[in-house]
Order: structure tokens, then sequence, then C-alpha cells
């Protein structure tokens, strides 16, 4: 009687072990959109936009550090541009301390 019971235990113990690897291989194989748009997707030049570009607004990118770090604000204005829908902006200043920079932020289909 007391190995039918532990035999029942330890078939239970192997089944639900197998059903939690299961579920964590299929909970961790998904994926999903990111919350935050990245700037990867934005260009930036100071190239004006084209004509059926549409503008979103001014664009500031900053970066905070002991050393100027002009590639760190690019990459701020560039995700900042992102939050706004954009995916080219037109740069138009750079700090002389190379700690910040703007732009102006379009949609171009």
């Amino acid at each position: 009687m007391v190995q039918k019971i532990f035999s029942s235990i330890r078939g239970f113990a192997s089944v639900l072990f197998v059903s939690t690897i299961s579920f964590c291989f299929g909970f961790l194989g998904c994926s999903s959109k990111p919350v935050i748009p990245e700037g990867k997707n934005v260009t930036v030049s100071r190239d004006a936009a084209k004509k059926s570009c549409q503008e979103l607004g001014r664009v500031i990118g900053r970066t905070i550090s002991a050393k100027p770090n002009l590639e760190a604000a690019l990459e701020d204005m560039k995700n900042e541009a992102a939050l706004k829908g954009a995916n080219y902006v037109q740069m138009e200043t750079a700090s002389g301390m190379q700690t910040a920079m703007a732009g102006t932020a379009y949609f171009c289909p």
C-alpha cells in the first residue's frame, strides 16, 4: 500500500515537473514588442527633410557625463524622436561642449 502511494506521488511529481518545464520554455520563448520605441530606426542628417515628410516638432538630445559624449547625445535625440513617431531628424545645432544637440523630428513616408 505504501509503495503504491509513493509510486503515485512520484508519477504526479514527474508530470508536474515536465509541465512546469514546458510552461517555462513556452513562456520564455515568446517575445513582445518593446513599449518604448528605439531610436535605431531614426535617420539623422543636416539635410532638410523631403517635402512629403510631416514635421513632428523639436527634439533635444542630452548627455550627463563627466566626459563630453556627442554620440550619447545623438542616441538620446534619436530616442526622443522615436517617441514622437519620427523616422528622420534634421540636426540643427550641437553644443560646443559636446553634451547636447537639437533638431526637428519628421515622419517621412
